[in-house]
């Protein structure tokens, strides 16, 4: 019986069945975050369900919750043992937000540059969910599970603030600069998300491993 059969017997979900739960819930922490970390740190007097301004802070909440990105993002790709795991679970993301970020960004506010910068945010994700997988293949043979786990944390974390700051660059037609900005805090924000990516990953493993003594 191969390992990735005995993880899922545990598991008791098929392949695409854990990828799309997975995906779901890296869904919920950015809408959570998102409305939380953004929103109220922009609206914080505005009415339920009214949509400020965020005091140019927007996308602050990457730094907050990149241990539960890291976590659940890696722990499929240790669950399902397949290449292109980690995309495949930031793709209900990236459907979803195709029609919230163009009607957000674009239809209310014309913040974008172009609908294509719609696009280009669907397409951030992706690089970002792909880049735990390339970790998780390429980190050396040599390192252990453990190792490899937190290291893919730590890579989809930092391809988390860099595809970020590309969008927040590129795809705005006033890019956030300046202090308080996403990148104007990086100089505490990253070394944050840098190790609590590292404990996701870390967590992903511990669970995959209580995983597999549960078979």
């Amino acid at each position: 019986m191969t390992k990735m059969t005995e993880t899922h017997r545990g598991w008791r979900l098929k392949p695409w069945q854990s990828i799309l739960l997975f995906g779901i819930l890296l869904c919920a922490i950015y809408a959570f975050g998102s409305f939380t970390f953004d929103f109220y740190a922009g609206a914080a007097t505005a009415g339920l369900g009214v949509w400020g301004e965020v005091g140019g802070v927007g996308m602050f909440f990457i730094y907050v919750m990149g241990y539960f990105i890291a976590l659940v993002v890696v722990l499929p790709i240790l669950l399902v043992r397949r290449f292109a795991v980690g995309l495949m679970v930031y793709l209900p993301y990236a459907i979803a937000g195709l029609f919230v970020e163009y009607y957000m960004e674009w239809v209310l506010t014309r913040s974008l540059v172009s609908p294509w910068a719609v696009v280009g945010w669907c397409v951030v994700g992706l690089a970002t969910g792909l880049s735990a997988d390339l970790a998780y293949r390429f980190l050396p043979a040599r390192f252990s599970g453990k190792v490899r786990a937190i290291g893919a944390g730590i890579v989809l974390g930092a391809a988390n603030f860099l595809s970020v700051l590309i969008a927040l660059t590129l795809f705005y037609t006033e890019p956030q600069i300046g202090h308080g900005s996403f990148l104007g805090v990086a100089y505490y924000g990253v070394p944050f998300l840098l190790v609590s990516s590292g404990f996701g990953g870390y967590t992903a493993y511990a669970i995959s491993q209580e995983n597999k003594i549960g078979n």
